[in-house]
């Protein structure tokens, strides 16, 4: 987490005395709100990862949560590629303001992650019948082909 806290505060460092000290007449608005807008996100989960990755004692002193290991996949992997792409907008920033759009992949990202998961719920919501019904076809075919047997079996068997 030491890397990480020196490289927070580097980029945001040269973001702020680059853009606001030295290219002050070039700042407007937008790109101001931006990048609030931006920071706030990245501090909030960088906060967020230095709190769950953190060891927690109850009053006696004994360890109740040895704390989330910060190399796992999932959302704190998540967490992580959107800092980093923070950091990846800030710098390109400095030279581009159409390094903004960057922030446009998170979304797609997400979209082909987690779209064929939503568009699988959405479909079972909206055809709430439709698996009832393949349900009662496969418990008819099952209750047909159990009757079938039963008269097979009480058919009278001749042995020679």
């Amino acid at each position: 987490m030491a890397l990480i806290d020196k490289a927070y505060l580097l980029v945001n460092g040269v973001y702020v005395f680059v853009r606001f000290v030295l290219q002050f007449r070039s700042v407007n608005w937008t790109e101001s709100i931006m990048y609030l807008i931006s920071v706030v996100i990245e501090s909030f989960l960088y906060i967020n990862l230095y709190k769950v990755s953190r060891p927690r004692y109850d009053p006696g002193g004994i360890l109740v949560d040895a704390g989330t290991d910060l190399s796992q996949p999932g959302l704190v992997s998540y967490m992580f590629d959107f800092i980093y792409v923070s950091w990846i907008v800030h710098l390109l920033s400095l030279v581009t303001k159409w390094a903004w759009l960057i922030y446009l992949a998170i979304p797609v990202y997400l979209a082909f992650t987690f779209g064929p998961y939503i568009l699988q719920f959405i479909r079972s919501q909206t055809g709430g019948g439709a698996p009832a019904e393949a349900a009662a076809e496969d418990g008819e075919k099952d209750k047909k082909r159990r009757e079938k047997k039963e008269r097979k079996q009480q058919r009278v068997k001749y042995s020679r």
